[in-house]
């Protein structure tokens, strides 16, 4: 069986958490992620600026009862999507149904770019979306995708096509930078490897004299983002988070610091936090940081001509 799941993202419920290629759901739908098994896949889509977009897929590798994974202590250290931590601090009954679904990390792949979900993508898989007049390609998509629903081997062919065509045309794109303009509607599909891609390119944003030493470091507590280093030897551990923090964050980006200090260097070590902003109640928390720097990421307004080249009135007086 393989599945199309719509998704809000939430900024107290990060599921699907696609860092660790981890679901979870209950009750009802609980027990339809018991049906899947090894192989088979998982489509996630979501509304970005407006529009329905596709913006991950896994290949499951393993289906559990929650139960089950916080009785292992191997996988309650690695995977931190927010179904273990209820159960845990909620002492959950044996006969609530939580399931978790875990996605082979060399196989799932989270879309750099979202894959526009419209009536041409739609044509070609076996959902039978019907598109009346009087209704937008978006509208349609969005009522007939609003619970999940079953997709064949030959729909996941054509998502995973379609993905390959859209990855190849990202690769030749130019690569984004400080100084790229982008549309409104590009702002609101600008994700976390886009903001960390930014950094690594131009560590200098940050305002301080450093150099990029990694991407994407595999640790015991998860997956760092970057990795940079001062003129003087500190290293600064980067964590991106598209939406407003709290102290979960403060917490992993802890985790992951002292990880860093386990290394051989023995270098001093501080932690650097890109986000939306501060959630109001772990506001007094942030304050206090002293080893901890946060920084909000925001677009510079651009203005051009519509359409590009044409003269106006005020091209016209300023030459």
């Amino acid at each position: 069986m393989n599945l199309l799941i719509p998704y809000i993202r939430l900024p107290d419920h990060n599921d699907p958490l696609f860092q660790e290629f981890t679901y979870g759901d209950r009750d009802q739908r609980a027990r339809r992620l018991r049906d899947l098994k090894a192989g088979d896949h998982i489509f996630f889509h979501t509304t970005i600026g407006g529009k329905k977009c596709i913006t991950a897929c896994y290949t499951v590798a393993r289906v559990m009862d929650t139960r089950d994974v916080v009785k292992d202590p191997n996988l309650v250290s690695k995977y931190k999507n927010p179904h273990i931590a209820r159960w845990i601090e909620s002492n959950q009954s044996p006969a609530q149904d939580d399931t978790m679904v875990f996605g082979d990390p060399i196989t799932s792949r989270i879309l750099v770019k979202p894959l526009p979900f419209d009536k041409k993508l739609a044509s070609g898989l076996s959902l039978n979306i019907p598109f009346p007049e009087g209704r937008s390609e978006n509208q349609a998509v969005g009522s007939a995708t609003r619970s999940w629903r079953k997709l064949t081997a030959k729909d996941v062919e054509v998502l995973q096509e379609a993905i390959r065509r859209l990855e190849e045309l990202a690769d030749n794109d130019e690569t984004l930078s400080a100084d790229t303009v982008l549309t409104t509607e590009e702002v609101s599909q600008v994700i976390e490897k886009h903001i960390e891609g930014l950094i690594a390119k131009d560590p200098m944003l940050l305002a301080h004299p450093v150099k990029c030493v990694r991407r994407q470091v595999e640790t015991d507590e998860g997956r760092i983002d970057l990795l940079l280093e001062t003129t003087s030897g500190e290293i600064i551990v980067v964590e991106v988070k598209l939406h407003r923090i709290g102290r979960k964050a403060i917490r992993q980006l802890r985790n992951y610091m002292k990880w860093v200090k386990k290394g051989p260097r023995g270098k001093k070590v501080s932690g650097v936090i890109i986000c939306e902003g501060v959630l109001p109640a772990s506001v007094d928390d942030v304050m206090k940081l002293k080893d901890i720097d946060i920084f909000c990421y925001g677009w510079q307004l651009k203005l051009r001509r519509w359409p590009q080249g044409c003269a106006t009135r005020l091209g016209s007086a300023s030459s």
